[in-house]
Parts: C-alpha cells; sequence; structure tokens
C-alpha cells in the first residue's frame, strides 16, 4: 500500500526545489505531508472544523532547518459550498471547500515569516490500492501542474511573496476568480492563484480531480466538478512553504 501511494504521489507532481530571490531575504520549498486528523468533505465539513497535518520532511532555508520533520500544521475549514445534483463539463458549479492553515513558528536560528499554501493532495482508496498492488499492468494517472511558468503582474495584495517564485503557481483567469469568489464568496481583496491540482481515487477505482488554488495567505481552496469529495486520514500532500526573514 505504501510503496502504491509513494508512486502515485510521485506521478502526480514533480517535486520542486527550493527557490529564493536575490537580495530580497525570501525562500519558498515544498514539502511532504501527510494527513493525519480530520476530514475534508464538501457535504461533512463546516466552518471551524479542523484537520492535522504532518511534515514528512525538514523544511530548510538557506541551508537550515526551519520546520522539523513531524512538525503539524493545522488547517481550519473556513467556507463550504455543495453542488446540488449532478454537474457536466460545462456546468461552471462547483464543490468547495476554503482552508486557513496555520503554521508554527520558524524553529530555526534565524526568524522567518512561514506560510503555507497545498500544492497538491492525492488519496488512494486503500480497498482499491490493495486489489491493485499486484497488478504490474495497472497504470497510475498522471497529473502535472497547468504551467511551469510563473506569470507576472501578482503582487499587489499578496502577503507572502516568496511563493510566488514557485513555478507551479499561476495567477488564476479573471473569469474563474469571479466564478469562485460568487459561488464560495471567497474573499476578493487578494489575487487569486492556482497553486496545483489533486486525485481521488475512490474504493471502486473512480477518480475525482481537484482544482487548488490560494490567494498566498496561507490558505487554500479545493474545487471539484463532484458535488463530493472526500479527503481523509493517509491523503499525500505536498505544501508550499513561504520563507521571509524578518
Amino acid at each position: 500500500m505504501k510503496n502504491l501511494v509513494s508512486i502515485f504521489a510521485v506521478a502526480a507532481l514533480t517535486v520542486m526545489p527550493a527557490f529564493s530571490q536575490k537580495g530580497s531575504g525570501t525562500s519558498a520549498t515544498s514539502v511532504s505531508a501527510e494527513l493525519t486528523r480530520g476530514k475534508l468533505s464538501p457535504v461533512d465539513s463546516k466552518p471551524g472544523d479542523q484537520v492535522i497535518l504532518r511534515l514528512k520532511d525538514d523544511v530548510k532555508s538557506n541551508g537550515e532547518v526551519v520546520l522539523k520533520k513531524g512538525t503539524t500544521v493545522t488547517g481550519v475549514v473556513r467556507n463550504v459550498n455543495r453542488v446540488d445534483g449532478k454537474t457536466d463539463g460545462s456546468s461552471s458549479a462547483q464543490s468547495m471547500i476554503e482552508v486557513e492553515w496555520f503554521a508554527p513558528e520558524s524553529q530555526g536560528r534565524t526568524s522567518q515569516q512561514l506560510s503555507v499554501t497545498l500544492q497538491s493532495v492525492v488519496q488512494v482508496s486503500s480497498a482499491y490500492a490493495s486489489r491493485q498492488e499486484s497488478d504490474s499492468d495497472w497504470e497510475i494517472a498522471k497529473s502535472t501542474p497547468a504551467s511551469t511558468q510563473a506569470r507576472s503582474g501578482g503582487l499587489v495584495g499578496v502577503t507572502n511573496v516568496a511563493l510566488l517564485s514557485m513555478p507551479s503557481v499561476v495567477a488564476a483567469d479573471a473569469q474563474t476568480a469571479s466564478a469562485l469568489q460568487s459561488d464560495l464568496g471567497i474573499s476578493a481583496q487578494h489575487k487569486l492563484f492556482q497553486t496545483g491540482h489533486g486525485q481521488i481515487v475512490s474504493a471502486g477505482g473512480s477518480k475525482q480531480s481537484l482544482d487548488i488554488f490560494s490567494h498566498m495567505n496561507n490558505d487554500s481552496v479545493l474545487t471539484s466538478r463532484n458535488r463530493n469529495f472526500e479527503i481523509t486520514s493517509g491523503a499525500q500532500m505536498q505544501l508550499l512553504v513561504g520563507m521571509i526573514r524578518n
């Protein structure tokens, strides 16, 4: 099971190295994490619900460990929107969850402001994985960020600019941003960026795709064309961590 999930996670995302902006005292990196407590579901989640993520690797900045492996990050559900009935590809209706992340204080010698957002999530039902683990012909669906080139012009209103250095971060187009703000009521004060994607495989083998957005302010907005999706304990995630020296 662990091998299967690891292969899926690698296929779903090319892990990004640390990036820095010379002379700015900022850097950003990608780190693996696992959801260990709680659930994210448009049907069952409500504002105030919490999830706990545990880092699977150290987070480093300029060679210094600023967050140790095993450190936990708390997510609090802020808004939930559920699609009623079935949707098709032509519909703009989406189920969405907005989560605020609470990053712990920097643990390194140099004080740094940390900001977290979600880059990818992969969850494979244990029942489905156990049936497929011995099947060498099973191919993992590969999904990569929509663009590998950062776009300019997104600095206004963004709290942590370090995250804009990551190649997977692209500005959301105006139509998408407007739809999300209208459907979920998320803030229009800060510019919205797409940070990545996710995939959930059910016990029956059906796949659900997620799009992930952020205002770069310790938040993530997860969207799906499906009425419901569930991200539960054991989900493998990739986080983007932005660091600004104080």
